[in-house]
């Protein structure tokens, strides 16, 4: 089970869990996923955690009310990488892999006999869309319905798919063969095109009964409404809709009413004259005050909710305190990454459509939350441009001839990129390598020394004699500080890269498209010579979360120490 780190929702987060441990009507949905696993004959679960989260899921898995034998790892390397991190604890011909978002009702044994009938090498659970956001995925299958490609929705991509990955696979071992070693591998963008190509026997099976990917806070307020309603039922009781066994535990005041289906929490206190309305569910010693209305939500352990609040359609996150007399509508009441304890209150509607010309819709991802900040970084980001521009405009003239006089081609390198909210710009640079360096790219492909979707040869033969001074000094991404000026980028933010480079992780890529692209960054200061994907990750996940101006002054010190320093280094060479 790949269960990754603390779920979060566009950069807030409920707990501080995975989601695997989120509470569904009061159950974690790990209990869920163990229930259905357990009916298919599933005896071992291995469950892949990001670092840090071991310890935290492990102390909540003897609860867990089936008798699967749980090991908890802790893996860095994607969707793929992960799997052959754990090769050797995988016991069998073949093994399951499911996420750790994914609620379902399925019964997996229908899905082994497809597997077992085909003789297949993977078999992915599918859904049938209508029509998908942006966000989802496509699965691509050839003329005898053999999976081809797992991508996500890109404007240059196959579009006419209406099925879509679950979330769920069934793999023979022999498929960790072709998943490398120590780097970054992502489970769909690059494990499906070499097995197609190597006429492996992959299919598709489409799940039946109740799915829901909770990727989004409207997808886990729908979750927990769909088992209250018995849609989907408890891992642990026969009856869904009637308030949960361990109800007695809760002290609910004679003057209240609570209209079933409610599952309330051991531990939890109702005051007088509170009313809570079905579905709902109200977490461990959670504190309703006397005269509050909870009206179909769901509230998080140890929250408090002061008297003659009006709650209705809404999500209260773990340990929150909603203020006395508050009214709220389909708000959800989430944690800051940064601090716990700071709360903040998003619209628990999902936005229903994306704008026809934009690659991705508005993002939430926490940034600057002042526009004093906002206009302080960009007003820097002007006059530093302007300065750059000015006093090194020498120097770039006798860059320019350089490049001319060394080799064939333009003076400028153009490459179109993803900027901030997806709009896209076009990068300027000092060009550095042969003038049809990205179609001797392809040909390179085995060299490549770095993972993920990067592509990097530290001693690269399409770089020019020029071109290998200008970057070992920096000095080819003078031309970007034309692209600070113009707001395209900044002088510190992510890396600016393609939305195809994107591709392989969508919580990555929104969390870089809420900020402006720059010419610096974490990444750039503190992992550059890193050749692991996941160390990207992580640095600019980080950036985003804990964007202010102090950070950029600090990266930007850092920025000029560095280029010092490599300077240095290739004046001795």
């Amino acid at each position: 089970m790949l269960a990754g780190g603390i779920a979060t929702f566009h950069g807030f987060a409920l707990a501080s869990c995975p989601k695997i441990l989120l509470p569904l009507a009061n159950r974690p949905l790990l209990h869920y996923q163990a229930r259905v696993l357990a009916e298919a004959g599933v005896k071992r679960l291995i469950l892949c955690l990001n670092s840090g989260m071991g310890e935290r899921v492990a102390e909540r898995l003897d609860c867990l009310p089936y008798s699967l034998e749980c090991l908890v790892k802790e893996t860095v390397y994607g969707t793929g990488g992960s799997l052959k991190e754990v090769e050797d604890a995988i016991q069998g011909d073949a093994f399951w892999v499911l996420s750790g978002e994914l609620l379902l009702t399925a019964d997996l044994a229908g899905m082994l006999a497809f597997h077992q009938q085909r003789c297949a090498m993977a078999t992915v659970g599918v859904l049938r869309v209508q029509e998908a956001p942006w966000e989802m995925e496509r699965v691509e299958f050839d003329a005898d319905r053999r999976i081809k490609t797992i991508h996500r929705i890109h404007p240059e991509q196959e579009r006419r798919s209406m099925l879509r990955p679950a979330g769920l696979y069934l793999f023979q071992l022999e498929v960790l063969d072709s998943i490398p070693p120590g780097r970054y591998f992502d489970l769909k963008e690059q494990l499906f095109v070499p097995l197609h190509q190597r006429g492996a026997p992959t299919w598709i099976w489409v799940m039946p009964g109740y799915s829901n990917n909770i990727t989004s806070i409207g997808d886990f307020f729908t979750a927990n409404l769909d088992i209250l309603n018995g849609r989907v039922p408890m891992p642990d009781q026969e009856n869904p809709g009637n308030p949960a066994a361990d109800d007695d535990q809760a002290q609910v005041s004679a003057s209240a009413k609570v209209f079933a289906p409610v599952a309330l929490g051991p531990g939890s206190r109702i005051g007088d004259e509170s009313m809570i309305l079905g579905p709902s569910a109200i977490g461990s010693h959670c504190e309703i005050e006397p005269g509050v209305v909870v009206n179909e939500c769901v509230i998080l352990n140890n929250a408090r909710v002061g008297q003659g609040a009006y709650l209705h359609r809404c999500v209260v996150s773990d340990g929150a305190v909603i203020s006395s007399w508050t009214h709220l509508h389909e708000m959800a009441v989430m944690q800051s990454l940064a601090s716990p304890k700071e709360l903040t209150v998003c619209s628990l509607r999902e936005q229903a459509s994306r704008h026809p010309g934009k690659v991705v819709g508005p993002l939430e991802w926490q940034t600057y939350s002042q526009p004093f900040c906002k206009a302080v970084k960009r007003g820097l980001d002007m006059i530093v441009a302007i300065l750059g521009l000015a006093i090194t405009a020498p120097l770039m003239l006798i860059i320019a001839l350089a490049i001319k006089l060394d080799s064939p081609g333009t003076i400028i390198f153009r490459q179109e990129r993803c900027g901030l909210r997806g709009r896209n710009f076009t990068m300027y640079k000092f060009r550095s390598m042969v003038d049809n360096s990205e179609e001797l790219k392809q040909g390179l492909q085995d060299l490549n020394e770095v993972d993920g979707p990067m592509f990097k040869i530290i001693r690269d033969p399409r770089i020019t004699r020029v071109g290998r001074i200008l970057r070992n000094t920096n000095l080819d991404e003078l031309p970007q500080l034309y692209n600070v000026l113009k707001g395209d980028m900044s002088l510190v933010g992510p890396r600016p890269l393609s939305l195809e480079e994107m591709r392989y992780n969508p919580k990555w890529r929104e969390a870089r498209l809420s900020v402006r692209p720059g010419m610096s960054g974490l990444w750039q200061v503190e992992a550059h010579t890193k050749v692991f994907f996941n160390d990207w990750l992580v640095n600019d996940l980080e950036y985003v979360q804990q964007c202010s101006l102090g950070l950029d002054l600090k990266i930007l010190v850092k920025t000029m120490k560095k280029a010092v320093r490599d300077l240095f280094l290739f004046e001795k060479q």
